[in-house]
């Protein structure tokens, strides 16, 4: 082989040598990161100025390795507040839901299984120390009064002054990357308003009762359907109240004792404050009564016991007669009305005119 053809041949293999070697390098530079995907922010807020919570996740292709980290970069306009590692949450998912997550160890320098959280100007730093995420895994941070985990955190980043779309991006240590648009507004709440009317409904089941004949022998007892009164005790009537008040109802009692149509000084002594049970040859004029459905009705004690009887209200002064303590559907009060007469009672028509009111306290 002559000189010049060895050299040929030797100028030849050189060439593809260095071929292959400058291919071997062009593929190595051809790597390309992974981009990240199902990439969300959720805002507590998206309103212009106002401190808002974020809840940042992603899912990472790659995963992370221990010792590398992801920033989370803020676009100018974001005020990012004072650094306080109780203000930030980091968790895993098992998965590329972005389900089920579980929260991490953080503190501001990462140690062993504890990941650090650290923030420059508008970037926050998640460092691994010796932790890994898998492939195909769902990571969340929370920023903001979200982050409880550890402590409870506080709301620290504020929205932009100018209303439009902003992105965050996503950075990594080992290649995966992405951008997650928001959309800031000039104000994100809808004021809605509505009015209950007020209601009350009281009513009386009957305005007529009668007691008929009174007798030392024998108590008795007023009744809406016996004219000659009972012997007895029967509910004579019965009064209902319904209200939508908050603070309830009062139910009052105004009138005089049963008092004689023929002189009106001559009046059957009404039982008093007190509660005091039906007893022959003395006078008396009483009432007691019971109630049943709706909620919160308290009767007055003078009117509240279970076998005695009182009345103290005055043809000029209300009596309590029973409350509500709030909002109530229909409460029934069912009345009994007690009278006694002495030797020396006079004779002569008696009647009483007694007022009930129920009134609601809106």
């Amino acid at each position: 082989m002559s000189h010049k053809n060895f050299f040929i041949s030797t100028l030849g293999s050189l060439v593809l040598t260095v071929l292959v070697v400058f291919v071997s390098v062009v593929k190595i530079q051809l790597v390309y990161a992974a981009a990240l995907t199902s990439l969300s922010d959720v805002q507590s807020s998206v309103k212009v100025s106002t401190l808002s919570d974020h809840m940042i996740q992603f899912v990472t292709p790659t995963g992370i390795a221990a010792g590398q980290s992801f920033s989370v970069t803020f676009p100018s306009g974001y005020a990012t507040g004072t650094f306080n590692i109780n203000n930030f949450d980091f968790a895993t998912s098992t998965s590329a839901t972005c389900s089920g997550f579980t929260d991490a160890t953080i503190a501001a320098a990462p140690a062993g299984l504890t990941w650090g959280v650290s923030v420059a100007t508008a970037t926050v730093y998640v460092i691994s120390g010796t932790a890994v995420v898998p492939a195909n895994r769902c990571v969340q941070l929370r920023i903001g009064s979200n982050a409880v985990s550890q402590a409870s955190g506080t709301s620290v980043i504020t929205n932009p002054s100018t209303p439009g779309t902003y992105a965050i991006a996503i950075g990594s240590s080992f290649g995966d990357n992405g951008t997650i648009s928001t959309n800031i507004i000039t104000n994100d709440t809808v004021s809605v308003s509505a009015t209950v009317q007020q209601t009350i409904t009281f009513t009386i089941s009957t305005t007529t009762i009668y007691f008929g004949n009174l007798s030392i022998s024998d108590d008795k007892f007023a009744s809406s359907t016996n004219t000659a009164g009972d012997s007895s005790e029967t509910i004579a009537h019965s009064m209902t109240v319904a209200t939508n008040a908050p603070s309830g109802y009062t139910l009052s009692l105004r009138g005089q004792t049963l008092t004689s149509q023929q002189n009106a000084s001559n009046t059957i002594t009404a039982m008093g404050a007190t509660a005091a049970s039906s007893t022959l040859g003395i006078e008396q004029f009483g009432i007691r009564a019971t109630s049943s459905g709706g909620t919160g009705a308290t009767i007055d004690a003078t009117y509240n016991s279970i076998s005695s009887y009182g009345f103290d209200a005055t043809a000029t002064t209300s009596a309590t007669f029973a409350t509500g303590s709030g909002s109530t559907n229909t409460t029934t009060f069912g009345l009994r009305y007690v009278a006694n007469v002495g030797g020396t009672t006079e004779a002569g028509t008696y009647v009483a005119s007694l007022v009930y009111v129920a009134t609601a306290n809106f």
